[in-house]
């Protein structure tokens, strides 16, 4: 009787797609924020919104860093997932994420100041 050798199976697992859309919109939107602030902050009095208080910069600056510490730490959290270990984009954007929540409250203090 013949013996019928089976090959060996191996099943490959793979991760599923994240497409970090949620980290993009709120990357940009507070890219957008920040670039609003600079526009109201370094605008002449006689240009379109140059003449609002400077606390609207400054408001716009920390939301700004507040919304770029949340997408680059959801980035970083993601990242850390795929990879299962501290790998360089992890760290880099756990590093600006840092960076941004340290301006927000640079701003926030300055704000308040």
């Amino acid at each position: 009787m013949t013996q019928v050798l089976e090959r060996e199976r191996t099943e490959i697992t793979r991760m599923p797609v994240v497409r970090h859309v949620t980290e993009w919109v709120t990357g940009v939107m507070g890219a957008l924020a920040a670039a609003i602030g600079a526009y109201v902050y370094y605008a002449p009095t006689d240009w379109f919104l140059g003449d609002v208080a400077e606390s609207w910069a400054f408001g716009l600056f920390t939301g700004a860093g507040i919304l770029l510490a949340t997408a680059f730490g959801m980035f970083a959290y993601q990242a850390e997932l795929e990879d299962r270990h501290w790998s360089v984009r992890v760290v880099v954007a756990t590093a600006l994420a840092v960076a941004a929540i340290a301006g927000a409250a640079t701003f926030a203090l300055i704000w308040i100041l």
